[in-house]
């Protein structure tokens, strides 16, 4: 493939992987702010509150289970998924999809304080809200269902116009109780995969042999371009350039607590006299941890009524999917 062809259509096939059409939250989450830059980083923010239903309570069970729903888009690969397809097209059935499904909900762990549903929640907000697909599908990778990926949370990638580079994305979810402490392991986490500059031991080295070893996006042409920016050897590696997205969950107390108690509107007004103040928690974070206030993140702050709720809700909705 010609540098004029890369250039002109690489972007645009990327774009093909997207799963979903970029509302699969407008139902359940509601908007703070969005794509505002972090004073003094090349950092980028955004901030949802959960919805409330009719009695306002809020969805957090149903986010759950609108998470749960895309185990298998999140789980097993394009390729697989095709197949299965194929085949229950072929033979009029759903069967190969039913096995698929088993197969997805077996690589998850039923571990208490999981952080499985926080992956798959900063999987969809990646795609939803940046539009933004992911690369490397992990969780067939995992050796034991009782054990999590060792490695990034998730991988993504696009291609910048503006740049001329292909951006690839380091995924970083967190759940805490507490914003600062969830803002810190976070940020704790993605650095060296955005900081390291290479060789064997860096941190992303294990994970892009992984990438290399397990492309798999339906189109050959568009696999060889990228595996050319996957290549140490290859020029085009002078043109990738490592990103992150960061999704921080955390308790916060401005939700209802019984039925018809405070409406949405008023959950965000009171969030919004809060956001100033957690911007600048991430800038302090973010400035204080070397040269990560240079990279570019995407960072998604999502305030919950109880992120263990939320971990709860998602073990118990994947019995049911």
């Amino acid at each position: 493939m010609t540098n004029i062809t890369l250039q002109s259509n690489l972007g645009k096939n990327i774009d093909l992987l997207l799963r979903g059409n970029g509302k699969e939250f407008d139902a359940y989450l509601s908007e703070i702010i969005s794509k505002v830059p972090v004073p003094d980083t090349n950092a980028t923010l955004h901030c949802y509150v959960v919805n409330h239903d009719g009695n306002d309570n809020p969805r957090v069970n149903d986010l759950a289970q609108a998470v749960a729903l895309r185990m298998i888009d999140y789980c097993i690969p394009r390729s697989e998924i095709k197949r299965a397809k194929e085949k229950d097209q072929q033979d009029n059935t759903t069967v190969e999809v039913a096995k698929l499904k088993i197969k997805a909900r077996k690589l998850f762990t039923d571990i208490e304080n999981t952080g499985e549903g926080g992956e798959m929640l900063l999987y969809m907000l990646t795609q939803a809200f940046l539009r933004i697909p992911q690369f490397l599908c992990k969780m067939p990778l995992k050796t034991s269902s009782q054990m999590h990926y060792h490695g990034a949370d998730g991988v993504h990638i696009k291609y910048d116009n503006q740049t001329q580079k292909l951006a690839l994305y380091w995924g970083e979810s967190k759940l805490y109780s507490s914003i600062e402490d969830g803002l810190s392991a976070c940020f704790d986490s993605i650095m060296p995969f955005l900081i390291d500059t290479g060789g064997t031991d860096s941190s992303q080295f294990r994970d892009l042999q992984l990438i290399t070893g397990n492309i798999d996006v339906l189109d050959d042409e568009l696999e060889v371009a990228l595996l050319n920016y996957l290549d140490p050897d290859s020029p085009f590696f002078n043109k990738l350039q490592y990103r992150g997205i960061c999704l921080v969950g955390f308790d916060e107390e401005s939700y209802p607590n019984s039925p018809n108690q405070k409406t949405i509107d008023q959950v965000i007004s009171e969030v919004k006299l809060k956001y100033d103040e957690w911007q600048k928690k991430v800038r302090r974070r973010l400035r204080s941890r070397e040269s990560l206030d240079r990279i570019i993140i995407e960072v998604f702050l999502l305030p919950f009524p109880s992120v263990g709720n939320f971990r709860k809700s998602f073990l118990e909705e994947l019995k049911y999917v």
